[in-house]
């Protein structure tokens, strides 16, 4: 009976709806015990004596009891104690704190940045075979922000004044539902220690309600974002492992692997088809150390005949497409190769079955592996769409040729060549009148007939027989297409 719940599991992965919003939970944190947050990577003992800057705001958590010889504390800040926690003066025979050793500093707590993606954990990160861009790593506008409880923290919102939409944000186990809420909290003591910058924090009161996804919104601050991801290694990306990489929409640095665009319709639902690509692909044994990000990018069209000329400079389209990106653990000539295998047969499936699932058109790069297939790149239309582009083209060409038989069977189209091409050339003076009755149509029309218009015959006459200026005789007979009652 261990297993009943394996069915359980694919039925709800098939019919029941699954959330579009993501969460992302802030990971450092200020407190106390944690040894990250001093300047000798670990807790302060008994014969330490704390130093905290005198001009720097912190707030602190406080998770047990700590004996201590000595402190300093900030002119601004706050000690948050859970329960049974405190501080205790350390009693012993020798006085320790003339020793410089026993100092030991609380590090600086503005470091932290809101737009640093590797400041943030997403539920994502639950599964070996998915990763986010680094724009959609810091929470993006239908996401839920969780700031754990029992926990303190400082986090700079950035100096541009930029307003963070978030669908929900808990802070401490307390969640915001009203902006109202929010701002009262922020405006609070807590607040003000916990958040600092120029930003603010808006919260938007509906979810992603579009099945085939939403935008993250972190475009415009794409900058920042890199820039804090970078200060580390000095703003400059490491060289990559392959020729010819990829550099996807809202990545810093580029890839190794492959890019898929793929073109939708109102039936593409974005979870699902994930998790498809999830238990289809990506459970394959080829697919081993492969990695996908997929989500609703916006980004400037490629494709041959797209965008706009202004004053005679082309401007590129921008257009809404799923973007899928593959990359994996590979190193050296090896780098790419496995996500660009993956990539291929989501291709072929494309191709095959891309409309049963809401796609139309996939648009793919590759980056270069050992120079066999650098910087390799095309679009590969669904079954579907070419179906219905050859149908339409023999549909066209039924509905012109229909119409030339309509107009020539009505008459009104008369091609005014048709009657000069019966005659000959005019024949010479001492032949006489060669002409005779055809006892199949009866007696020659009258030349009005076969000549409507006097204006058009000189005209085609001219054309037709340079070798004789007047016309007296000639061979003829009536053309039934062209017959009219007189």
């Amino acid at each position: 009976m261990e297993g009943w719940h394996l069915p359980v599991i694919l039925l709800c992965l098939l019919f029941c709806e699954v959330s579009v919003a993501v969460y992302k939970q802030w990971i450092p944190r200020t407190n106390f015990e944690d040894a990250s947050n001093w300047d000798k990577n670990r807790t302060p003992s008994e014969t330490d004596i704390v130093l905290f800057d005198s001009n720097k705001m912190v707030s602190v958590y406080v998770g047990s009891t700590h004996v201590l010889t000595g402190a300093h504390l900030p002119l601004d800040g706050e000690f948050i104690l859970a329960p049974g926690a405190g501080f205790a003066a350390y009693d012993g025979a020798s006085d320790p704190s003339s020793d410089s050793d026993h100092n030991i500093h609380f590090l600086n707590a503005d470091r932290y940045s809101w737009y640093d993606p590797s400041l943030w954990h997403t539920d994502l990160q639950k599964n070996d075979h998915l990763f986010s861009v680094d724009t959609e790593r810091i929470p993006c506008r239908q996401d839920d922000v969780i700031f754990p409880p029992e926990t303190s923290f400082r986090v700079d919102l950035g100096a541009g004044g930029r307003t963070i939409s978030l669908h929900s944000i808990s802070i401490l186990g307390q969640k915001f539902n009203t902006d109202q809420e929010l701002a009262a909290y922020l405006a609070s003591s807590t607040g003000k220690l916990q958040f600092h910058g120029a930003g603010s924090l808006r919260l938007a009161p509906y979810p992603c309600e579009d099945p085939s996804g939403c935008e993250c919104g972190n475009d415009e601050v794409e900058a920042w974002i890199c820039a804090s991801l970078l200060q580390t290694s000095g703003g400059r990306c490491p060289k990559s492992a392959c020729q010819n990489a990829l550099k996807p929409v809202g990545q810093c640095c580029e890839i190794c692997g492959a890019m898929l665009f793929l073109k939708y319709t109102q039936a593409f639902d974005l979870n699902q088809y994930k998790q498809r690509l999830l238990h289809t692909f990506l459970e394959l044994p080829q697919a081993s150390g492969v990695r996908m990000a997929i989500s609703k990018v916006r980004r400037e069209s490629a494709l041959r005949g797209s965008g706009h000329t202004v004053r005679g400079k082309r401007q590129a389209e921008t257009v809404t497409q799923i973007q899928l990106v593959l990359t994996d653990d590979g190193a050296g000539p090896e780098a790419g190769r496995a996500a660009a295998d993956v990539a291929r047969i989501i291709l072929t499936e494309v191709v095959e079955q891309g409309a049963a699932f809401g796609v139309l058109q996939g648009d793919v790069e590759y980056s270069g592996i050992s120079g066999s297939t650098a910087g390799l790149s095309g679009t590969i239309l669904t079954s579907g769409l070419v179906t219905g582009i050859a149908i339409a083209l023999v549909l066209g060409m039924m509905v012109l040729l229909g119409g030339l038989l309509l107009l020539l069977w009505t008459r009104r189209f008369r091609p005014l060549l048709i009657p000069t091409l019966w005659q000959r050339s005019e024949p010479s003076s001492d032949q006489g009148n060669q002409s005779f009755d055809n006892p199949i149509f009866g007696d020659p029309a009258p030349p009005s007939v076969l000549d409507p218009d006097p204006d058009v015959k000189v005209v085609l006459e001219d054309a037709f027989s340079p070798m004789t200026s007047t016309r007296t005789s000639g061979s003829h007979f009536t053309n039934p297409l062209f017959e009219t009652d007189i």
